[in-house]
């Protein structure tokens, strides 16, 4: 038994070795058609600014374009087999939506997450205790504050006197300058 099976197997093997190496290649060709691609020569169209692929007078690999801004407007992959050419930029502007599409309803639902969570805070702060007032501020009145804007618990204060330089008077005696006119001043009205 242990013989059949290791002929069978033996059988097998060689069967798929040769079977596999055949070449059916219906064009004539003795190669794969992706090597007239990878043996393609680009030839460049100033007008309509595109790459294209040519091997063997045909169009076959990737070819490009790009607008007068020199943004990529056009990707296309010829394979040299009917029906199987491939919009490649629009493929990749599809990816980008699926995973911009994902991403926003990732943050969105992050979004109401923290709305809920926000809210049930609040529910629960309100049925323990009231709501106390707001403090009110040193100017005796209820500011309104923007809540974009931060808020600083640094008092900015200025001593309330100079400390005197030897040397320079406290008090200089202030002359009256004479005030040049201005450049920019209205014309004088006309009589």
């Amino acid at each position: 038994m242990p013989e059949t099976i290791s002929k069978s197997v033996l059988i097998l093997i060689c069967v798929l070795t040769l079977g596999g190496c055949s070449k059916r290649n219906s064009s004539g060709n003795d190669y794969p058609v992706i090597y007239n691609a990878w043996n393609a020569r680009y030839q460049y169209n100033p007008l309509t600014r595109e790459m294209q692929p040519v091997a063997d007078n045909k169009t076959i690999g990737r070819a490009w374009s790009r607008d007068e801004f020199g943004r990529l407007n056009s990707m296309y992959f010829y394979s040299g087999v009917n029906g199987r050419d491939e919009d490649l930029l629009h493929t990749h502007k599809v990816k980008l939506d699926k995973k911009r599409d994902l991403q926003w309803e990732a943050e969105r639902e992050s979004r109401i997450s923290q709305v809920k969570e926000q809210m049930a805070l609040r529910d629960s702060n309100q049925t323990k205790e009231p709501q106390q007032p707001l403090e009110v501020v040193d100017g005796g009145e209820d500011m309104d504050m923007d809540a974009f804007i931060p808020v600083s618990d640094i008092e900015i204060s200025l001593p309330d006197e100079t400390p005197a330089i030897p040397g320079i008077p406290f008090d200089p005696a202030i002359e009256p300058a004479m005030e040049e006119p201005s450049p920019f001043a209205p014309l004088p009205a006309l009589p």
